[in-house]
């Protein structure tokens, strides 16, 4: 994956190429963090051997809410969080060189980008590695309840 076109320009342009879905995704995900946008994995297209031919990344922003008879009151209002955006990247897979190409891509979004202090925090920027993805059940053998548990994960980031 070659990431010094991102630090460079920091957007994604038609016609880029990479290696794998993963690497495309990774690329767009890294833009996404800069811009301060989170990333969906939206739809994917596979043919018969498994094979991705072709996917596309929305901002999680994309749709709509969906009306509901309780919605008529509502006990309190929120932010939206789905404004209809239409910023997407698809790619496709090109065959003869086994490498997916940036087939359609929408940079302008319909609402205001998180402030970029939360980047981290949106939901395609949250990273849990394999280990961590263990601690709560060697915890739980320890005899550590599913708090104390946390309470440790969490000493253990600010100290990392």
């Amino acid at each position: 994956m070659d990431c010094s076109k991102l630090t460079e320009d920091k957007i994604s342009e038609l016609g880029m190429e990479f290696n794998s879905e993963e690497d495309a995704y990774k690329f767009y995900n890294k833009y996404a963090f800069e811009m301060s946008f989170s990333v969906r994995k939206d739809y994917l297209n596979k043919d018969k051997d498994d094979v991705i031919t072709s996917r596309r990344y929305s901002c999680c922003k994309k749709g709509v809410k969906r009306k509901y008879e309780s919605d008529a009151m509502p006990k309190r209002t929120r932010t939206p969080t789905k404004t209809g955006c239409g910023a997407k990247m698809i790619i496709v897979l090109l065959r003869g060189i086994i490498k997916y190409r940036v087939h359609d891509l929408v940079l302008e979004h319909n609402h205001e980008l998180h402030i970029a202090q939360c980047s981290h925090m949106m939901p395609s920027q949250r990273k849990v590695s394999g280990v961590q993805g263990f601690q709560p059940e060697i915890s739980k053998d320890a005899g550590f309840s599913l708090k104390q548990s946390h309470e440790l994960m969490g000493k253990e980031t600010d100290f990392g």
